[in-house]
Order: C-alpha cells, then sequence, then structure tokens
C-alpha cells in the first residue's frame, strides 16, 4: 500500500487493498502467505490470478529454483504443486501497458475486515472499445481460486460493455461451483459473480454501462 512503483501502475491501490483484512494483520502477514494459505477467498491470490502472476519457488535444501504460474499452484483444496522443501521466492507479473486496466471487487458481510462472499479482479487490454485480451479471476465460487478461462476467452475480441459481461456471465456460471455456507448460499454467489463481471465494466467505462440501465428502464 506504499509502495509508489505499485501505486503506479495500480491507481487505486490504496483504495482496493483496505477491502483486505486489517491494518494489524496487513502488518503482520505477508503476500506469500495470502498466497500460499490456499484459500478459494484470498483476496491476494484472486488479484494476482488476473494479473497472471509467474511464482519462483526454491527448494531449502537444494537451491534449485524453477517458476510456475500461479493457477497451477492449487491442485485441490487447501492442497498445493510444490515440495514441502519448497517456499516462495518471489512473485512477478508484466506491469499494465497504457491500453490495459486492471479492477479488483470484493463483497463481504462488513465492507471492512471480512472474508470474502466472492471477490473478483480482471485485466483488460482494450483498444477503440475492443477487449484484445483479458484474465478474469474469481474466489469464493470454488474449490480453489479460479481462473475463468473460458469467460476471459470469450471475452476477447469483443467490445467492453454491460451486455457483452452478462453474456460472459452465462459462461462463468458453467465455470464455478460456489457451495452454501457461512459467507452465502450458492445461488446468492452465482448472483454476486454476475455483479462483479458487470463491476469491472462499470469502472472501466460508466457512462456507456449507465446508459445501457437506462435503455432497460
Amino acid at each position: 500500500m506504499e509502495s509508489d512503483v505499485l501505486a503506479a501502475i495500480f491507481p487505486r491501490l490504496r483504495q482496493q487493498l483496505k477491502l483486505v483484512s486489517s491494518t494489524p494483520i496487513r502488518q503482520m502477514g505477508t503476500v506469500g502467505g495470502n498466497l500460499c494459505n490456499a484459500s478459494p477467498i484470498g483476496d491476494l491470490t484472486c488479484w494476482f490470478l488476473a494479473l497472471g502472476a509467474d511464482l519462483t519457488l526454491a527448494d531449502a535444501e537444494t537451491g534449485a529454483e524453477r517458476t510456475l504460474p500461479l493457477q497451477e499452484l492449487y491442485a485441490g483444496y487447501k492442497q498445493l504443486a510444490k515440495k514441502s522443501t519448497e517456499y516462495l521466492a518471489a512473485i512477478s507479473f508484466d506491469a499494465l501497458a497504457p491500453d490495459e486496466f486492471f479492477n479488483f471487487e470484493k463483497v463481504s458481510k462488513r465492507t471492512h475486515l471480512d472474508i470474502a462472499s466472492v471477490n473478483s479482479a480482471a485485466r483488460f487490454s482494450v483498444r477503440d472499445g475492443v477487449i484484445t485480451a483479458v484474465r478474469v479471476s474469481a474466489g469464493g465460487v470454488f474449490a480453489t481460486p479460479l481462473l475463468l478461462k473460458r469467460t476471459s476467452e470469450y471475452l476477447t475480441g469483443r467490445s467492453l460493455s454491460d451486455e457483452t459481461m452478462l453474456a460472459a456471465n452465462e459462461i462463468a456460471q458453467q465455470e464455478i461451483a460456489p457451495i452454501d455456507d457461512a459467507r452465502g448460499t450458492e445461488a446468492y454467489k452465482r448472483l454476486l459473480v454476475r455483479q462483479l463481471l458487470r463491476a469491472h465494466c462499470v469502472e472501466y467505462f460508466p457512462q456507456s454501462s449507465q446508459s445501457s440501465q437506462r435503455a432497460r428502464r
């Protein structure tokens, strides 16, 4: 939150990270711990999945290092595709290009100091109103943190609009498998996925989305 380098890449960095845990926990916890905890609703996991982050895993015994895409780290619920002797040494991702946009959304029972019911992040490359590349992630909707691959593939090459995101939701609903728990019912979480997909579009292109909503009414 205090990094000027990251703030230049993510203009809403401080505002968005205030939704992640509390000040004491942010001071004590680590980004690597958030990822390696393997929680299906890890906020930073969702964040870095959308960014297309790569992990550098180092073996404490041999000193050998290997690179693993973040989405391949999760082998199942609370299961990691790494050896017990390996630790997370580095996280890397490509900085956003001038035509790229990143957004993070989170819904929880309380605005702050709470675990997400559902969270989502999206990284778009948009040229002349058309999505040329996109990665969308979601948490709280599967046994592992989830990169919405089919949804992202559908969005590529289409105009960034409220209607496009609503259509993408139909595919997203097939990719997710939420369950009823203390943070919400399956139906509620499916509704949140739809709304967060729309929220990404609204954040990027608010005038278009507002016009679309007025047209529906």
